[in-house]
């Protein structure tokens, strides 16, 4: 099938050089009768000029009646006006079958001065067109020649593949140690053996701020190129207006996939390969990288002698005042193996760890670098380092000894010599507090993957658009564009319908069982027909007939144009914003009761005389005794324990990524819906404009100087920019408002590791982020309640608004295109773009 846009561009396509790649933009395979929307072929009465020397093609040559046709004719029209009709109109209208209008892209020219009441953009013939741009289509070279939407998509696959190159060289620094890691429960690898935390914070801030911004641009990325993936191409869009009736353009919907002619299943593929990839990134990118408490066991070991009159008693404590049970501080198996070994080898249980290193609260590990044995000259000294690590946690044989209704654990003896009774260690030489910044292997291997197919699939994306004419419609300017080059795009008599109105359907229909009225009716639109079988019914709903609207300036709210839609989105939105505000309201509760209690316990000298505990927390000050127990902006130094996960697992790790990002993945769904009501709001503002002004369209599918590049896609940049630093700063928000921090415990020479992840939270984050989700919540409910006032139709992405609009639209001027009345025809007023002068709407007259 030749391509409609042949006769649009001429030969000079044959001959502009071997870099223009047409594609067959008029393919279409479907059985759908496409006949009701009669089309004479369109003359060209004039030369063609040569190509300039920047290969630009006017799509529209010197007395091109392209699409220039009158308005829609009846059997019903007025006499008056069939008498002014030329002869061979006529002639064409008497042929025409019962019922059947003459259509207005018949290109008769020269009929157009008897068809308008007064003087119009219609009202004469065009001898010269003003459209000089040229399709837009791959050329040589890789940024200087290209437009707008070229050097975007090959800057977002550059900037992909660049993350993608540092998540290699990650993995592949770290892999070594991977390989070579103690504890084989743990992907957490890091290469330093700890550094002061107070040093290391500002460092960890920093890391996690720049990995929120780079996760939050790779997101919009991979968006952008779904939108792609999502965008109906220009030789679709007929099909779809006539099986579908509308679809929207800019919303980056999958649902628009399912408007498609052809090649859904690899839309759908490519779609789920871009999620399925993004989905890792929202829930690993604040785990890829995070502190980790680094403890490590004393190097050097002392022995000292006692008599052997002393006794060594473990202490007893005391559960309930009630209860008598008690349980008794289990034996450091460290100890016996420094005392038999030299070496102070950690135990391959936390549990049995010794008090010492308060390893069941994060924040309070203690690092000692010495430690000193004491033991009974006369039943241990023969015993002293004469065997090995691995004998000496032989020895250890884990005897239960019954103390009251509970039991001792971890007793090892040998002879004589019992660990707790004749031996003891006593930790020296309190060191600082060491961090490390860990890798998790386990997050950067998938993320290293998932940003691999991302950067792969968009090079692969722009190395094949290389010479192809682009036809996805990624902006409204597209669908503009592609109506006026198409006359079969365009809609007419619906001038004035709105997105998301009801519109008429054309039914060729056959009587069915299902049908009640005997009656036979050939449309089915009479009560009683059924129209739902679609074997019966051969549905057209861009058929073009009349339907008149009232030109009323009031709009209709953004609410009321999503629907239920708009329901979904308010009821999520609310029930999350008074669940963080719940929460927020319960931790200033606490807080409050907490310094209350501060202040009562501080100035009680009795309790200050018997509690050492609250003796120490008073000298520390309030704000000490707040921060641990709240938090105050996070990270490691920062935080308050919420609990601990199950050390040395797999899941654990993985439930610690979920933990660390959930709240961020579930802000990400309702960043969605705040993006999608902007996109709405912004495409129907600057829609409204040209009832206001004259503008030139933004296009991607053309270029040249009757169209402009200023900016991509839908969002301006000075709307885009500040949506992108508020969503990375929510995500850094959210991230150190709950998060997950590890602690490491390092036993090199034995080479034994434990993992331990702490779930922790810090209240300033949340009371920051509980703001700015209730200014997130308030913007969109300004979102649902926004409208327009004008006489344009409200598009909000509709195609089919915007083909209704173009219907008397050839060309494009210089000084761009402009929304307006284009004068009475034979029973309405009509209304739509035209590069000339146009009129007011009059108010609540009938237009079609």
């Amino acid at each position: 099938m030749t391509a409609p846009y042949s006769p649009v561009f001429g030969d000079e396509w044959e001959r502009d050089g071997p870099d223009i790649s047409m594609v067959d933009l008029g393919q279409d395979d479907t059985e759908h009768d496409l006949s009701e929307r009669q089309t004479l072929s369109h003359a060209r009465n004039s030369s063609y000029s040569q190509p300039d020397e920047r290969s630009s093609r006017q799509l529209l040559r010197n007395g091109s009646t392209t699409s220039t046709d009158p308005p829609t004719y009846y059997e019903d029209s007025p006499t008056e006006y069939t008498s002014q009709l030329s002869p061979d109109v006529v002639e064409v209208k008497s042929g025409l079958r019962e019922g059947e209008g003459l259509r207005r892209r018949l290109g008769l020219s020269n009929t157009f001065p008897k068809l308008w009441h007064k003087a119009s953009f219609t009202a004469s013939q065009r001898t010269t067109s003003t459209f000089d741009g040229h399709f837009a289509h791959g050329k040589p070279g890789w940024w200087k020649k290209q437009m707008l939407v070229d050097r975007s998509l090959r800057t977002m696959a550059a900037f992909t593949a660049l993350c993608a190159l540092i998540m290699c060289i990650i993995v592949f620094t770290y892999l070594k140690d991977f390989m070579t890691r103690l504890n084989k429960n743990s992907t957490s690898v890091g290469g330093s053996h700890g550094e002061s935390c107070h040093n290391m914070e500002s460092r960890n801030i920093a890391v996690h701020f720049f990995i929120n911004i780079a996760a939050t641009l790779i997101l919009g990325c991979s968006n952008t190129y779904q939108q792609l993936v999502t965008a109906l191409k220009v030789s679709e869009m007929r099909w779809m207006l006539s099986k579908r009736g509308d679809s929207k353009v800019g919303t980056n919907s999958p649902w628009s996939i399912n408007h498609k002619q052809q090649g859904k299943k690899r839309a759908w593929a490519a779609w789920i390969l871009l999620i399925s990839t993004s989905i890792p990134v929202h829930f690993l990118a604040n785990s890829i990288i995070g502190p980790s408490f680094y403890v490590s066991m004393p190097t050097s070991i002392a022995y000292e002698q006692s008599s052997d009159n002393a006794t060594f008693k473990a202490t007893v404590y005391s559960g309930y005042s009630d209860s008598t049970e008690y349980y008794q501080e289990p034996y450091d198996s460290a100890c016996w193996t420094a005392f038999r070994s030299g070496s102070y080898a950690l135990p391959s249980d936390l549990d049995v760890l010794s008090r010492s290193w308060n390893a069941e609260t994060l924040g309070n590990f203690t690092t000692f670098a010495s430690v000193e044995v004491q033991y009974q000259n006369a039943s241990c000294s023969r015993f002293i380092n004469q065997t090995t690590t691995i004998l000496a946690l032989n020895e250890y044989n884990h005897t239960a000894v019954s103390l009251g209704h509970s039991k001792i654990y971890g007793v090892g003896d040998r002879g004589e010599c019992l660990l707790g009774e004749n031996v003891k260690c006593v930790l020296k030489d309190q060191q600082t507090r060491q961090c490390r910044l860990n890798v998790r292997m386990q997050a950067a291997f998938i993320l290293m993957g998932c940003l691999l197919i991302k950067a792969a699939y968009m090079i692969i994306i722009n190395y094949n658009a290389r010479g192809r004419t682009k036809e996805q419609c990624l902006t409204y300017g597209d669908v503009i564009v592609a109506s006026v080059l198409d006359p079969e795009l365009k809609i007419h008599n619906e001038c004035l319908l709105n997105s998301g109105d009801g519109y008429r359907l054309q039914v060729q229909h056959t009587c069915h069982k299902h049908c009640k009225d005997p009656t036979p009716s050939a449309t089915g639109d009479d009560i009683g027909h059924c129209q739902n079988c679609k074997k019966f019914n051969i549905v057209n709903m861009a058929s073009d007939l009349p339907h008149p609207s009232i030109a009323i300036k009031y709009k209709r709210s953004l609410l009321s144009n999503l629907g239920s839609t708009a329901v979904t989105q308010m009821i999520i939105l609310m029930i999350c914003s008074l669940v963080m505000l719940g929460i927020s309201i319960m931790l200033a509760t606490l807080i409050g009761v907490a310094a209350q209690k501060y202040n009562s316990s501080c100035n009680n000298p009795n309790l200050l005389a018997w509690d050492s505990t609250w003796a120490a927390t008073c000298e520390k000050g309030l704000v000490a005794y707040l921060k641990s127990a709240y938090g105050t902006w996070g990270g490691f130094n920062s935080s308050a324990t919420i609990g601990g996960l199950t050390p040395d697992s797999i899941a654990s790790e993985a439930m610690a990524f979920a933990i660390s990002n959930g709240a961020q993945f579930l802000y990400s769904l309702l960043y969605l819906l705040l993006i999608y009501n902007i996109t709405l709001i912004s495409m129907e503002q600057e829609w409204g404009k040209w009832e206001l002004e004259r503008k030139k369209p933004r296009c991607t599918i053309v270029s040249g100087r009757p169209f402009q590049q200023s900016y991509f896609l839908q969002l301006p940049s000075h709307i885009l920019f500040p949506m992108m630093a508020f969503s990375a700063s929510m995500h850094w928000l959210l991230g150190q408002a709950i998060s997950t921090i590890e602690s490491t415990f390092v036993d090199i020479d034995n080479g034994i590791e434990h993992s331990q992840y702490f779930v922790t939270y810090a209240v300033y984050p949340i009371f920051i982020s509980t703001i700015l989700m209730i200014a997130m919540t308030t913007v969109c409910w300004w979102a649902f309640t926004y409208k327009r006032e004008g006489f344009a139709p409200q598009m909000y992405g509709s195609i089919r608004v915007l083909c209704a609009s173009t219907t008397e639209l050839t060309d494009f001027g210089q000084t761009g295109l402009q929304w307006g009345d284009l004068g009475m025809g034979l029973r309405f007023r009509h209304a739509g773009f035209s590069t000339d002068e146009t009129t007011k709407i009059v108010p609540a007259e009938l237009y079609c």
